[in-house]
């Protein structure tokens, strides 16, 4: 958690936003549950992430929460997993949405899709006057639940050996990317939300910004994502998981937030809630009256 800590330390500009005693309205975020039904393994508590959950449930449900997003990698492996850990984050009273991390594509993308009850991997929703998207960040890629003959498979594979070739640190099979189709519906949806006078708030697995994580976790294609974003007036902030360790970092007045993961942490730390101000967002452990603030631009 210290990283995460000296991260979030970093970016805070200042503790509280200030033009609110009371916020907009709160969610709850969490991150990397990854349970799976096997031994434990390098710092990773892959059994008790069904207990850590339930007591998060408890911690949340205590709030006073609009929703709670799960930032992917609900399981570490396996379909037979999913079902077990699905009905202990269904513990959650609040309304409950997923996002997909790579993790959970080794229960098969049809399979996950119809147990968690998605329709698509990406999509958004509205809350208040605000729009939240969720980007699907294995689209593309080699371990994304895509047959081999798939074109997202195919686009994935010369994605990765290219990034390979360039010698790039997240040249790794366990990234993906949103792909030039996600991108371009990105795109429309956050010029729909800036002409609705919609603030949007991302939320994905993959990390975008070099200086919110270790670089070997990034998107592949962040840096087009990291445009896409902020050249709209309408992105607030991002939020991702998939760096266990965790941070955070302000760029072009846009907070990009690394949640810790559960499987790697306790549960005070890696339960969280965050609070929307008009120009700020506070995230705090999940009981919490205080955490670390961010500006919104």
């Amino acid at each position: 958690m210290h990283g995460f800590a000296l991260f979030l330390g970093v970016a805070m500009l200042a503790q509280v936003p200030v033009s609110a005693q009371q916020p907009l309205f709160s969610f709850g975020a969490i991150a990397d549950v990854q349970y799976a039904d096997k031994d434990d393994a390098i710092g990773r508590q892959y059994r008790v992430s069904t207990a850590k959950l339930a007591a998060c449930a408890n911690l949340l449900n205590r709030e006073r929460l609009e929703f709670v997003v799960h930032l992917g990698d609900l399981i570490d492996e396996g379909a037979g997993n999913l079902e077990v850990i699905r009905k202990v984050y269904g513990q959650i009273q609040a309304p409950r949405y997923y996002v997909l991390g790579n993790h959970d594509f080794t229960a098969g993308r049809s399979t996950l899709m119809s147990v968690l009850g998605l329709n698509r991997p990406y999509y958004d929703f509205s809350v208040k006057g605000w729009t939240f998207v969720v980007l699907d960040g294995m689209n593309e890629s080699v371990a994304g639940g895509w047959p081999e003959a798939d074109p997202h498979a195919q686009a994935g594979r010369a994605t990765l050996d290219a990034l390979k070739k360039a010698g790039l640190s997240n040249a790794q099979s366990w990234n993906g990317a949103v792909g030039p189709a996600q991108r371009r519906w990105l795109q429309e949806t956050l010029a729909r939300a800036a002409g609705q006078g919609n603030r949007v708030i991302v939320f994905s697995h993959f990390p975008v910004l070099a200086a919110s994580c270790r670089p070997e976790h990034l998107l592949w294609d962040h840096e087009e994502v990291l445009r896409i974003l902020e050249a709209s007036s309408a992105t607030a902030a991002y939020l991702n998981g998939h760096d266990h360790k965790g941070g955070a970092a302000l760029h072009s007045g846009i907070p990009y937030v690394t949640l810790p993961g559960m499987v790697e942490h306790a549960v005070n730390e890696s339960c969280q809630v965050v609070d929307v101000y008009p120009d700020g967002l506070v995230v705090r452990q999940a009981g919490a009256g205080s955490g670390r603030s961010f500006p919104l631009r």
